[in-house]
C-alpha cells in the first residue's frame, strides 16, 4: 500500500515505479482527502508493506501530508515494514528525523526513508534548473530508484542517525517551514493573462479543490498549498504569479509523458 502527493509529477512518478515494482496498491493522498472523513481506514494483509512518496516543501513534508497522515489508522497493523522516498530539487533538512517523530506519534516506526533528487519545479521563487541540469537529475533518479526498490523489496533498514544532521538542517526544518507556510502560501498573486482559453484543467488538478472558474477564469481562495499544480500544468501557460513567473518556463515531469506515450496503442 502506497500513499502518494504529488503536484508536477516528481513525486507521481517515483510512486508509479515504486508501485509497480514492489507490486502494492497505490492510493492518492489529495483524492483521499476530499472524502473529508475524520479518519482515514484501511486493512493491512500481513505482509504488506506501507510507503508514503511525496515532494519536499520547506525540508518537511507538505501539510496535506501531514494532515493525512495524522488521520491515517491501520486495522491489523503488526510492525509492517513502513518507509518512505520523498523528492526534492536540492536538499531536504532533517526530514528523515521529523519523519521518524511524526509515525512515533502513532506508535508506528518507520523502517526506511530515501531522498531522490528531482529537477526544480517551485517557480513562484525559483529559476527551473537548465536544461542540461533536468536531464542528468531525471537519469540520475532512474539509476537511483532501482537501487530504491531492491532495498525496499529486501525489506533495508536505515537507521536515524541524529549526527547525521547539522545545525542549519534544524533550522530550515524546524525555524523556515513554519514561516514558509506563514508567509508563504497566499494566493492573491495568482492571475491568468489573455492566453487562458478556460479549460478548466486548473480546477481539476488542485489537490485542495482550491480554484474555481468565475466567467471563464480561475479563481483561487485561500487554502492552497504552493504544489504548482495550477500554474505547471496550464497547457496556455496562461497562468502567472504576480511577475516572479513572467518569462519563466513551466515544468511537468517528462517521465510521466513519455510512459503514457509508450503505453499508447502503435
Amino acid at each position: 500500500m502506497i500513499f502518494y502527493y504529488s503536484g508536477t509529477g516528481n513525486s507521481l512518478w517515483v510512486a508509479q515505479v515504486i508501485s509497480k515494482y514492489q507490486n502494492e496498491r497505490l492510493i492518492d493522498i489529495a483524492s483521499e482527502l476530499q472524502k473529508d472523513q475524520e479518519e482515514y481506514i484501511y486493512d493491512l494483509d500481513r505482509k504488506e508493506k506501507i510507503g508514503f512518496v511525496f515532494p519536499t516543501y520547506s525540508w518537511a513534508p507538505p501539510r496535506i501530508v501531514e494532515d493525512f497522515i495524522k488521520k491515517i489508522k491501520f486495522n491489523g497493523y503488526r510492525q509492517h515494514y513502513l518507509f518512505s522516498v520523498y523528492t526534492c530539487g536540492s536538499d531536504t533538512g532533517c526530514m528523515s528525523k521529523y519523519l521518524d517523530n511524526m509515525f512515533k506519534d502513532k506508535k508506528m516506526e518507520i523502517y526506511y526513508t530515501a531522498f531522490i533528487q528531482m529537477p526544480e519545479n517551485f517557480i513562484t521563487m525559483f529559476d527551473l534548473d537548465s536544461t542540461l541540469l533536468r536531464n542528468k537529475k531525471l537519469e540520475d533518479a532512474q539509476k537511483n530508484i532501482v537501487t530504491i526498490n531492491e532495498e525496499i523489496k529486501d525489506r533495508r533498514l536505515h537507521a536515524f542517525d541524529k549526527d547525521k544532521y547539522y545545525i542549519m538542517d534544524y533550522f530550515k526544518t524546524y525555524i523556515v517551514k513554519p514561516l514558509f507556510y506563514i508567509f508563504c502560501m497566499g494566493t492573491s498573486k495568482f492571475n491568468v493573462d489573455n492566453k487562458c482559453n478556460s479549460c478548466g484543467l486548473c480546477v481539476k488538478v488542485c489537490p485542495y479543490k482550491n480554484i474555481e472558474l468565475y466567467k471563464g477564469r480561475p479563481m483561487w481562495s485561500q487554502n492552497c498549498t504552493k504544489c504548482m499544480a495550477c500554474i505547471c500544468r496550464c497547457p496556455q501557460e496562461a497562468i502567472q504569479y504576480g511577475k516572479a513567473t513572467r518569462k519563466k518556463g513551466r515544468y511537468y515531469n517528462p517521465l510521466l509523458k513519455q510512459e503514457k506515450k509508450d503505453s499508447e496503442p502503435i
